[in-house]
């Protein structure tokens, strides 16, 4: 993955011609601008739901945009081209498409409520998942070793942590708990 560049939407509204990618990564982002979303939608901040101020090909008048993918996200159809409904969000409410990616803070996908959407690195977004469901602790960040004792790791910047191995699992998660609050603050989920 290349690294993040500074993005400036485009200024001509979408006519002829397509702006547009679907993705998360902020470089490879280029969509309507916030005109263009406010003539075709309309956004509710409170609930995070988009529906359609302009009837078209399969869309209504009032009736709520997009559709959700496999990972749970809305996506949303603008002029042959799929958008995030968080990046559509973060555009309405800042007149600006975001720079870094867009994290859910209650890590639902489709809860695109504008109190529940945050900026976020990549390194807080994955630091705001779940425990992976093949962990066979069922502890994040923790794993028992061969010889019946705890590990704990974690990953900061891409690299592994050694937080030490310790004789029962409420230590190792004791421990990336510590170590969680100090890399990752608020972005920090430990279940």
């Amino acid at each position: 993955m290349a690294g993040s560049t500074a993005f400036t939407p485009p200024t001509k509204p979408l006519g002829g011609k397509a702006y547009g990618s679907i993705g998360h990564l902020p470089n490879s982002r280029l969509g309507p601008g916030d005109e263009v979303l406010r003539e075709l939608l309309s956004y509710d901040p409170q609930t995070g739901l988009f529906a359609w101020r302009k009837s078209g090909t399969g869309r209504r008048i009032g009736v709520p945009a997009g559709r959700l993918d496999a990972g749970g996200y809305r996506k949303i159809g603008i002029n042959r081209r799929v958008y995030a409904a968080h990046h559509l969000a973060w555009l309405w409410m800042t007149g600006e498409w975001p720079k870094q990616e867009i994290d859910h803070a209650d890590r639902n996908p489709d809860n695109n409520a504008w109190g529940n959407l945050r900026l976020a690195t990549r390194q807080q977004n994955v630091a705001n998942t779940a425990c992976r469901k093949d962990s066979k602790s069922g502890i994040k960040g923790v794993s028992q070793r061969p010889n019946g004792r705890w590990r704990a790791v974690i990953r900061v910047d891409g690299r592994p942590i050694s937080l030490g191995s310790f004789a029962r699992p409420e230590q190792a998660s004791a421990a990336y708990a510590e170590a969680a609050e100090k890399y990752f603050g608020a972005f920090r989920r430990l279940a």
